[in-house]
C-alpha cells in the first residue's frame, strides 16, 4: 500500500473511492489514448482518492506507467483531476471533520486520478526543498508511439 502525495503521483483502478471538500464533474471527452468516451473531474480542497478494486494485468492496461496500481494504493493533495470511463454518480455529503463537511464517491469503470498540485505543507516540507524532483508521465508503450504527433 503506497500513500503519495508528489505533485504528478497517479493511480488507475476499476474502482476508486474518493472524498473531498469540492468536488466536480466535468462533460465527458473523447479520449484519444483509450479511443473511448470519459468522464473527466476534478476534486478540490484536501482530495484524497484510494484504489478499492485494482486493474487486471496493469503492465498491459494501465495508461500510464508511473501509475500506482496495487489495492490500498492512494494519493492526496491539495488539488486532483482525472477522469473515469463509466459516468460518476453524484457523491454523498457527510462529516469529515469536527468542522468540514466532505463529499464521499466513487467511480467505477477503469479510472484514473493525479495529483494536479499538493498540500501547501508538503510543498513546504525540507524534505521536498531539498531535492525537488522533477516527476515525469510516461505513457504506457503498449497503447502506442504515435501519440507524439497529437
Amino acid at each position: 500500500m503506497a500513500k503519495k502525495s508528489n505533485i504528478c503521483s497517479s493511480v488507475e483502478g476499476n474502482n476508486l473511492s474518493f472524498n473531498t471538500r469540492q468536488f466536480f464533474s466535468k462533460p465527458p471527452i473523447f479520449n484519444e489514448i483509450l479511443k473511448k468516451r470519459v468522464y473527466p473531474f476534478k476534486l478540490g480542497i484536501n482530495g484524497y482518492v484510494e484504489i478499492e478494486t485494482p486493474i487486471e494485468d496493469p503492465e498491459k492496461t494501465a495508461v500510464y506507467t508511473t501509475s500506482l496500481t496495487e489495492k490500498g494504493d492512494s494519493i492526496q493533495g491539495g488539488s486532483i483531476d482525472g477522469w473515469s470511463t463509466r459516468p460518476i454518480k453524484p457523491p454523498t455529503k457527510g462529516a469529515a471533520t469536527g468542522t468540514h463537511s466532505a463529499s464521499f464517491g466513487s467511480l467505477k469503470g477503469h479510472s484514473y486520478a493525479h495529483v494536479e498540485s499538493p498540500h501547501r505543507d508538503h510543498l513546504q516540507s525540507a524534505d521536498i526543498q531539498a531535492r525537488h524532483p522533477q516527476v515525469i508521465e510516461i505513457i504506457n508503450p503498449i497503447y502506442g508511439f504515435d501519440l507524439k504527433e497529437i
